[in-house]
């Protein structure tokens, strides 16, 4: 199937594409990601050589990312074995940000303050979930660790989510679903390529892409330094500036 346009702009720019080409009718898993980073690095690559403007931090974030890649290939070295504890495939939405959910608190709940309603609980319910056309048959562990990356507040938040569904799971099923680390770290990764590959688009057209879209380097910049304090040290390179 020829993946289609978006706004006209061709899809094969996107990881979403990557991904289609890399995948016939298995369900996605941690290792698959890894295979799709490496074509991400090869074509980011082929088109360095070609782009009209010459940018020496595109050199370095990408000698960066090879090294991002190569670790994620080793992160369940000391987890028994080459790849995560398998959990049965699901179907995923795969984009479980704030923007594509809608929530619900119980009409009790609510209290007026400065003739605003103000909801008051703790709690609150999931009413819908929109914007299906990234779903994919895939480890439930992407849907989880997504919500814990795009919709909760901090790392204590993630952990938190991330044990009460392990213990569910372990609970009922058993299922090892194994540390949240290395998905967090596929999920920076994961941020950092679809970084690039905006920034790669304008560098491709002539622009520069530090100039054209500022804040583009601030949220390269950001994903980094988590890298770094998620223990790879080799993601702090000087020659970044």
């Amino acid at each position: 199937i020829q993946p289609p346009s978006l706004n006209g702009v061709d899809w094969k720019h996107s990881l979403c594409a990557l991904a289609v080409d890399s995948q016939t009718s298995k369900p996605f898993q941690y290792h698959d990601m890894i295979a799709v980073y490496r074509l991400a690095l090869q074509r980011l690559s082929a088109a360095q050589q070609t782009a009209t403007v010459v940018d020496e931090r595109m050199d370095t974030l990408l000698q960066m990312m090879y090294e991002c890649v190569a670790a994620l290939e080793h992160e369940w070295d000391d987890h028994d074995g080459r790849h995560p504890p398998p959990l049965p495939a699901v179907i995923c939405h795969m984009d479980l940000q704030p923007q594509n959910l809608t929530f619900w608190h119980d009409r009790n709940d609510r209290v007026e303050k400065d003739d605003i309603n103000v909801h008051v609980a703790k709690h609150c319910s999931v009413a819908s979930v929109m914007d299906f056309e990234e779903a994919a048959y895939a480890d439930p562990r992407f849907e989880v660790l997504l919500i814990c990356r795009k919709v909760l507040a901090n790392l204590e938040q993630a952990k938190g989510l991330w044990k009460s569904y392990s213990s569910t799971v372990k609970l009922h099923t058993t299922w090892d679903v194994g540390p949240i680390e290395p998905w967090l770290r596929l999920e920076t990764v994961h941020s950092l390529f679809t970084l690039l590959l905006q920034a790669n688009n304008l560098l491709g057209g002539g622009r520069n892409p530090w100039e054209t879209k500022p804040d583009l380097w601030g949220k390269i910049d950001r994903e980094r330094m988590r890298l770094v304090r998620m223990g790879w040290s080799f993601c702090n390179v000087d020659a970044i500036v």
